[in-house]
Protein backbone atom coordinates (compact mmCIF):
# COMPACT_ATOMS: atom_id res chain seq x y z
CA UNK A 1 0.00 0.00 0.00
CA UNK A 2 2.95 2.38 0.81
CA UNK A 3 4.69 1.67 -2.30
CA UNK A 4 1.27 2.25 -4.16
CA UNK A 5 0.86 5.50 -2.41
CA UNK A 6 4.26 7.04 -3.03
CA UNK A 7 4.22 6.12 -6.82
CA UNK A 8 0.85 8.44 -6.99
CA UNK A 9 2.89 10.86 -4.90
CA UNK A 10 5.63 11.26 -7.78
CA UNK A 11 2.97 11.23 -10.47
CA UNK A 12 0.89 14.04 -8.84
CA UNK A 13 3.90 16.32 -9.17
CA UNK A 14 3.25 20.65 -9.90
CA UNK A 15 4.19 19.93 -13.84
CA UNK A 16 1.91 16.94 -14.16
CA UNK A 17 -1.02 18.69 -15.90
CA UNK A 18 -4.06 17.59 -18.01
CA UNK A 19 -4.86 19.99 -21.38
CA UNK A 20 -8.54 21.15 -20.89
CA UNK A 21 -10.90 19.93 -22.93
CA UNK A 22 -13.05 22.13 -24.92
CA UNK A 23 -16.44 20.73 -26.19
CA UNK A 24 -17.23 21.73 -29.89
CA UNK A 25 -20.69 22.56 -31.31
CA UNK A 26 -21.57 20.25 -34.19
CA UNK A 27 -22.42 23.22 -36.14
CA UNK A 28 -18.30 24.30 -35.71
CA UNK A 29 -16.89 20.89 -36.47
CA UNK A 30 -19.23 20.70 -39.69
CA UNK A 31 -18.04 24.68 -40.74
CA UNK A 32 -14.53 23.51 -39.90
CA UNK A 33 -14.60 20.61 -42.51
CA UNK A 34 -16.49 22.75 -45.16
CA UNK A 35 -13.27 25.51 -44.59
CA UNK A 36 -10.83 22.60 -44.72
CA UNK A 37 -11.82 20.85 -48.01
CA UNK A 38 -12.27 24.52 -49.55
CA UNK A 39 -8.53 25.12 -48.60
CA UNK A 40 -7.82 21.28 -50.48
CA UNK A 41 -9.40 22.81 -53.62
CA UNK A 42 -12.50 20.23 -53.22
CA UNK A 43 -14.75 23.77 -53.60
CA UNK A 44 -12.73 25.99 -55.52
CA UNK A 45 -13.36 29.98 -54.47
CA UNK A 46 -16.50 30.97 -56.77
CA UNK A 47 -17.85 27.89 -57.13
CA UNK A 48 -21.44 26.94 -54.92
CA UNK A 49 -21.46 24.52 -52.24
CA UNK A 50 -23.54 21.60 -52.33
CA UNK A 51 -27.52 22.17 -51.66
CA UNK A 52 -28.01 21.94 -47.82
CA UNK A 53 -30.27 18.95 -48.18
CA UNK A 54 -27.20 16.62 -50.01
CA UNK A 55 -24.63 18.23 -47.22
CA UNK A 56 -26.55 17.09 -44.58
CA UNK A 57 -27.10 13.77 -46.08
CA UNK A 58 -23.74 12.94 -46.98
CA UNK A 59 -22.39 14.46 -43.42
CA UNK A 60 -25.06 12.06 -41.59
CA UNK A 61 -26.29 15.27 -39.88
CA UNK A 62 -29.37 17.27 -39.85
CA UNK A 63 -30.00 20.09 -41.88
CA UNK A 64 -30.36 22.26 -38.94
CA UNK A 65 -26.75 21.52 -37.85
CA UNK A 66 -25.62 22.19 -41.74
CA UNK A 67 -27.58 25.92 -41.61
CA UNK A 68 -26.27 26.76 -38.58
CA UNK A 69 -22.91 26.02 -39.83
CA UNK A 70 -23.25 27.74 -43.52
CA UNK A 71 -24.17 30.85 -41.79
CA UNK A 72 -21.10 30.73 -39.52
CA UNK A 73 -19.17 30.20 -42.37
CA UNK A 74 -20.60 33.09 -44.11
CA UNK A 75 -20.17 35.54 -40.56
CA UNK A 76 -16.65 34.58 -41.17
CA UNK A 77 -16.43 36.01 -44.38
CA UNK A 78 -15.81 32.24 -45.96
CA UNK A 79 -18.96 32.33 -47.96
CA UNK A 80 -21.97 33.97 -49.29
CA UNK A 81 -25.23 32.69 -49.13
CA UNK A 82 -27.54 33.96 -51.86
CA UNK A 83 -30.79 32.87 -51.63
CA UNK A 84 -33.01 31.11 -54.38
CA UNK A 85 -29.05 30.79 -55.98
CA UNK A 86 -27.07 28.83 -53.54
CA UNK A 87 -23.67 29.45 -51.02
CA UNK A 88 -20.73 30.65 -52.83
CA UNK A 89 -17.17 30.13 -52.03
CA UNK A 90 -15.71 33.81 -51.03
CA UNK A 91 -12.59 32.08 -49.29
CA UNK A 92 -10.60 29.42 -47.12
CA UNK A 93 -7.78 29.18 -43.95
CA UNK A 94 -10.02 30.67 -41.42
CA UNK A 95 -9.91 27.99 -38.47
CA UNK A 96 -13.45 28.40 -37.03
CA UNK A 97 -13.43 25.58 -35.21
CA UNK A 98 -11.13 26.93 -32.62
CA UNK A 99 -12.93 30.16 -33.04
CA UNK A 100 -15.25 31.31 -30.03
CA UNK A 101 -13.92 34.14 -28.68
CA UNK A 102 -12.02 33.54 -25.37
CA UNK A 103 -14.40 33.76 -22.36
CA UNK A 104 -17.73 33.83 -24.68
CA UNK A 105 -19.89 30.68 -24.44
CA UNK A 106 -20.43 29.22 -27.76
CA UNK A 107 -24.00 28.26 -28.15
CA UNK A 108 -26.36 28.03 -31.57
CA UNK A 109 -29.34 30.07 -31.78
CA UNK A 110 -30.98 27.16 -32.47
CA UNK A 111 -30.18 26.26 -28.79
CA UNK A 112 -31.18 29.91 -27.71
CA UNK A 113 -34.89 29.58 -28.95
CA UNK A 114 -35.30 25.87 -27.53
CA UNK A 115 -33.98 27.31 -23.75
CA UNK A 116 -35.97 30.59 -24.12
CA UNK A 117 -38.87 27.95 -24.76
CA UNK A 118 -38.99 26.53 -21.65
CA UNK A 119 -37.96 29.36 -19.44
CA UNK A 120 -40.11 31.89 -20.71
CA UNK A 121 -43.14 29.96 -20.66
CA UNK A 122 -42.48 29.89 -17.11
CA UNK A 123 -41.93 33.07 -16.39
CA UNK A 124 -45.44 34.29 -18.33
CA UNK A 125 -47.24 31.95 -15.82
CA UNK A 126 -45.56 33.52 -12.91
CA UNK A 127 -45.99 37.15 -14.18
CA UNK A 128 -49.70 36.41 -14.29
CA UNK A 129 -49.96 35.80 -10.61
CA UNK A 130 -47.14 38.03 -9.26
CA UNK A 131 -46.86 41.30 -11.81
CA UNK A 132 -47.71 44.62 -10.47
CA UNK A 133 -48.88 47.65 -12.22
CA UNK A 134 -45.46 48.62 -12.63
CA UNK A 135 -44.36 45.63 -14.52
CA UNK A 136 -47.08 45.96 -16.97
CA UNK A 137 -46.63 50.12 -17.42
CA UNK A 138 -43.14 49.07 -18.71
CA UNK A 139 -44.52 46.06 -20.97
CA UNK A 140 -46.97 48.61 -22.48
CA UNK A 141 -44.02 50.51 -23.09
CA UNK A 142 -41.63 48.12 -25.10
CA UNK A 143 -44.73 47.50 -27.10
CA UNK A 144 -45.17 50.74 -27.85
CA UNK A 145 -41.45 51.40 -28.22
CA UNK A 146 -41.35 47.89 -31.02
CA UNK A 147 -44.24 49.16 -32.65
CA UNK A 148 -42.38 52.63 -33.82
CA UNK A 149 -39.75 50.85 -35.28
CA UNK A 150 -39.72 51.19 -39.36
CA UNK A 151 -38.33 47.77 -39.70
CA UNK A 152 -37.63 44.34 -37.50
CA UNK A 153 -33.75 45.23 -38.04
CA UNK A 154 -33.99 48.48 -36.45
CA UNK A 155 -32.69 49.07 -33.05
CA UNK A 156 -35.68 50.11 -31.57
CA UNK A 157 -37.40 47.07 -32.63
CA UNK A 158 -35.12 44.63 -31.31
CA UNK A 159 -35.09 47.12 -28.31
CA UNK A 160 -38.48 47.15 -27.41
CA UNK A 161 -38.50 43.26 -27.98
CA UNK A 162 -36.15 42.47 -25.34
CA UNK A 163 -37.10 44.78 -22.95
CA UNK A 164 -40.77 42.89 -23.29
CA UNK A 165 -39.65 39.63 -22.47
CA UNK A 166 -37.14 40.83 -19.72
CA UNK A 167 -39.92 42.72 -18.03
CA UNK A 168 -41.92 39.56 -18.44
CA UNK A 169 -39.54 37.48 -16.51
CA UNK A 170 -39.11 40.83 -13.34
CA UNK A 171 -42.55 40.47 -13.27
CA UNK A 172 -42.17 36.60 -12.46
CA UNK A 173 -41.17 37.36 -8.62
CA UNK A 174 -37.86 35.79 -8.99
CA UNK A 175 -34.54 37.41 -9.89
CA UNK A 176 -33.17 34.43 -10.92
CA UNK A 177 -35.44 34.71 -13.95
CA UNK A 178 -34.95 37.85 -14.55
CA UNK A 179 -31.15 37.06 -14.76
CA UNK A 180 -31.39 34.24 -16.72
CA UNK A 181 -33.83 35.70 -19.50
CA UNK A 182 -31.45 38.73 -19.71
CA UNK A 183 -28.29 36.23 -20.30
CA UNK A 184 -30.08 34.31 -23.11
CA UNK A 185 -31.06 37.87 -24.96
CA UNK A 186 -27.62 38.61 -25.00
CA UNK A 187 -26.96 36.26 -27.67
CA UNK A 188 -29.32 37.65 -30.11
CA UNK A 189 -27.10 40.65 -30.37
CA UNK A 190 -24.36 37.83 -31.80
CA UNK A 191 -23.73 38.17 -35.46
CA UNK A 192 -24.53 34.29 -36.06
CA UNK A 193 -27.97 35.17 -34.57
CA UNK A 194 -28.64 38.45 -36.37
CA UNK A 195 -27.55 36.75 -39.57
CA UNK A 196 -30.60 33.53 -38.73
CA UNK A 197 -33.11 36.18 -38.13
CA UNK A 198 -32.09 37.99 -41.66
CA UNK A 199 -32.03 34.87 -43.73
CA UNK A 200 -35.12 33.03 -42.23
CA UNK A 201 -37.83 34.95 -40.39
CA UNK A 202 -40.20 36.18 -42.81
CA UNK A 203 -41.17 39.98 -43.72
CA UNK A 204 -44.39 39.02 -41.54
CA UNK A 205 -42.79 38.33 -38.37
CA UNK A 206 -42.72 42.24 -36.79
CA UNK A 207 -46.65 42.35 -37.36
CA UNK A 208 -47.27 38.76 -35.70
CA UNK A 209 -45.08 39.33 -33.07
CA UNK A 210 -46.83 42.59 -31.97
CA UNK A 211 -50.19 40.44 -32.25
CA UNK A 212 -48.60 37.78 -30.20
CA UNK A 213 -47.24 39.93 -27.66
CA UNK A 214 -50.32 41.85 -26.96
CA UNK A 215 -52.06 38.53 -26.88
CA UNK A 216 -49.34 37.62 -24.25
CA UNK A 217 -49.76 40.89 -21.94
CA UNK A 218 -53.65 40.41 -21.94
CA UNK A 219 -53.24 37.17 -20.74
CA UNK A 220 -50.52 38.35 -17.85
CA UNK A 221 -52.26 41.42 -16.89
CA UNK A 222 -55.76 39.40 -16.09
CA UNK A 223 -53.75 36.85 -14.02
CA UNK A 224 -54.58 33.93 -16.53
CA UNK A 225 -52.00 32.22 -16.09
CA UNK A 226 -52.21 29.00 -18.14
CA UNK A 227 -53.38 31.44 -21.12
CA UNK A 228 -49.77 33.11 -20.48
CA UNK A 229 -48.06 30.09 -20.69
CA UNK A 230 -49.80 28.90 -23.96
CA UNK A 231 -48.90 32.04 -25.87
CA UNK A 232 -45.99 32.36 -24.71
CA UNK A 233 -44.99 28.69 -25.78
CA UNK A 234 -47.22 29.34 -29.35
CA UNK A 235 -45.30 32.82 -30.00
CA UNK A 236 -41.59 31.28 -29.82
CA UNK A 237 -42.41 28.15 -31.11
CA UNK A 238 -42.97 30.43 -34.21
CA UNK A 239 -39.59 31.68 -34.33
CA UNK A 240 -38.11 27.92 -33.39
CA UNK A 241 -39.94 26.86 -36.64
CA UNK A 242 -38.32 29.14 -39.13
CA UNK A 243 -35.02 28.50 -37.97
CA UNK A 244 -35.77 24.73 -38.37
CA UNK A 245 -37.72 24.87 -40.97
CA UNK A 246 -35.18 27.17 -42.67
CA UNK A 247 -34.68 28.00 -46.96
CA UNK A 248 -36.70 24.18 -47.85
CA UNK A 249 -39.44 25.96 -48.99
CA UNK A 250 -38.34 29.07 -50.38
Amino acid sequence: MKRVMRSRAENDGPHVRLPQIEPVRLYRQIADLLNTRIDQGLFPVGTFLPAERELAEQLGVSRTSVREALIALEVSGQVSIRPGHGVQVLSGSQQLANGAPQGETDIGPIQIMDARRHVESKTAELAAVNHTSENLERMRNAMALQAEAASATAPQYREGDCNFHVEIAKASGNPAYELLVASLWEFRTKPLFRRFEELLVGPDRPKKTALEHQAIFDAIATRDGRAATRLMKAHIDEVLKAFIKGSSDR
